[in-house]
């Protein structure tokens, strides 16, 4: 997903370069630093589950105090990265561990 986000992000600098309307410069460059900032909070989601409880309660905290719409757009996007990697996380360990079979 963080590729993702940072393609957009080169093209919509892409786009920067060739519009000449500075408001519209102004609105691509909040967009992609919108979705800069969303990959990165996306990439640096930790690892283990305690870690991303933790950021789960911490994006939800802040959603709930952004004022700003492009801010909350990118915090439930984050948000939903970090609760789906969460699922997912907790589904991997709680299924059954392969047996192995001992061979004489």
């Amino acid at each position: 997903m963080p590729k993702l986000l940072r393609a957009e992000v080169a093209r919509l600098h892409q786009a920067i370069r060739l519009t000449v309307d500075p408001v519209a410069k102004r609105k691509l460059a909040e967009r992609a630093l919108e979705l800069a900032q969303e990959a990165e909070a996306i990439a640096d989601l930790p690892a283990d589950v305690e870690a991303l409880h933790a950021s789960v309660a911490h994006y939800r905290y802040m959603l709930a105090d952004a004022e700003n719409i492009s801010k909350q757009r990118a915090l439930k996007h984050v948000l939903q990265r970090a609760e789906d990697k969460l699922e997912q996380m907790s589904r991997h360990q709680q299924s059954p561990k392969p047996q192995r079979l001992e061979v004489a």
